[in-house]
């Protein structure tokens, strides 16, 4: 009898061990990650990446979903509206900028506090509206200057040009000399940053852009373009500076060092003549940067274990990695020093050394992007009127006016 009560209670401890451990299973913490086109070609740095964070955190399981970059912001959209957001989406900082204003990002100011000081600070505010930031930066690209090292030279010049004043005086030299150009005006919104005018106030409530200094700029690009310094094929959009550069129309271009092989491919003898620089930084000394972000769903049911998933994906050893498979920078201090990156430092070759100045330049490149949800209408607004302005005649005073205006009834 005592035996067979000593079997019946081993019984009930195995059975109640047995659904402890089913209960646990079922209690694990799955979150759904969606990133923008990068499967299958990076499939298997993803799901290295996802298997090493569970490794780390085994409570935690991640589904990875890759969206099509086409469809993937009306797929957000659609989500958002109905509250099915992934826990942690990869987005772009144009679309993340619309998603944070309409409250469906977590906060990283302070959820990812800890670790922000670990991003380039530009960088880093690239997820900002009204002041907050809803996301963490992962992977990015800027853009530095190639040049032909002949055409200066053959202009009188040892170097490129490194501040706008110069830029602009070389760019006459060159015309006057050689027939050929120096900057090409295309986009105006990420020019006037690079001056101190920013397109609307820091809070994102009204425009900023009708400034003495704005007003000066446009003047001057309308004197610079009735000199013949800025050509209306680049201006339209009707040709292609990197052709133009392969071509040795113009005598600088300034793009991703990643493009830099194009010239090789398009015209080696051109290529061969050239080298990379920093891109001109102007008055405020800052750079454009392209922006790659995570983010989190403010909905997300486990909010805590999505966020440390995103801290997880953008930390130093995985964005190193990452940069390694594909032509990128990493928006991390310690990732962007490694010799990675500094092994190109006294090549003669273009790309090369464009590798390690794109790196370099990390530390002066931010968002120029206005950190307001219309910020791509804002952008079309601000080129239409410098185009009225030089290719229309039309006053530099109005056109400001105009562009405020259209601006501030967009906010």
């Amino acid at each position: 009898m005592l035996r067979k009560k000593l079997s019946l209670i081993v019984l009930a401890l195995m059975l109640t061990l047995s659904f402890a451990f089913v209960g646990s299973v079922q209690a694990a913490t799955e979150i759904t990650f969606w990133t923008l086109s990068l499967s299958p070609t990076f499939d298997d740095y993803i799901n290295g990446v996802i298997a090493a964070f569970e490794a780390e955190n085994p409570g935690i399981k991640v589904n990875w979903q890759d969206i099509p970059h086409a469809v993937a912001e009306q797929r957000t959209l659609t989500a958002a509206a109905a509250n099915q957001l992934p826990d942690v989406m990869n987005l772009n900082t144009n679309f993340l900028k619309k998603l944070g204003a309409l409250g469906a990002l977590v906060d990283m100011d302070t959820a990812a506090a800890d670790v922000k000081d670990h991003y380039f600070p530009g960088i880093w505010k690239a997820g900002e509206v009204n002041g907050v930031t809803y996301a963490l930066p992962w992977y990015i690209t800027n853009s530095l200057m190639i040049y032909n090292k002949d055409l200066l030279a053959k202009a009188g010049f040892d170097g490129p040009p490194t501040t706008m004043e110069e830029s602009w005086e070389m760019s006459r030299v060159l015309y006057n000399k050689l027939g050929v150009y120096g900057n090409i005006i295309t986009s105006i919104h990420l020019q006037l940053p690079k001056e101190g005018v920013y397109l609307v106030s820091p809070d994102g409530k009204s425009a900023a852009i009708n400034t003495p200094k704005a007003l000066e700029m446009f003047r001057n690009y309308k004197k610079y373009y009735d000199e013949g310094l800025i050509p209306d094929e680049l201006l339209l959009g009707q040709a292609k500076g990197i052709e133009w550069y392969a071509q040795e129309r113009i005598a600088w271009f300034v793009t991703g060092p990643q493009l830099f092989r194009q010239v090789l491919d398009m015209a080696p003898d051109v290529y061969h003549k050239s080298s990379a620089a920093f891109d001109v930084l102007g008055s405020e000394e800052v750079v454009n940067v392209a922006v790659m972000n995570i983010a989190v769903a403010s909905t997300s049911k486990n909010q805590d274990a999505a966020v440390k998933f995103a801290k997880f994906m953008t930390n130093a050893e995985n964005q190193l990695a990452f940069s390694k498979l594909t032509a990128i920078l990493p928006s991390v201090i310690e990732a962007a020093n490694d010799e990675y990156f500094t092994a190109g430092k006294d090549s003669t070759d273009a790309a090369e050394l464009g590798h390690y100045i794109a790196a370099q330049q990390l530390q002066y490149s931010t968002d120029l992007y206005a950190p307001v949800e219309n910020v791509t209408r804002i952008n079309r607004i601000v080129n239409d009127e410098i185009k009225r302005v030089l290719l229309e005649d039309k006053d530099p005073a109005e056109a400001l006016r105009d562009a405020e205006r259209l601006i501030n009834e967009l906010l």
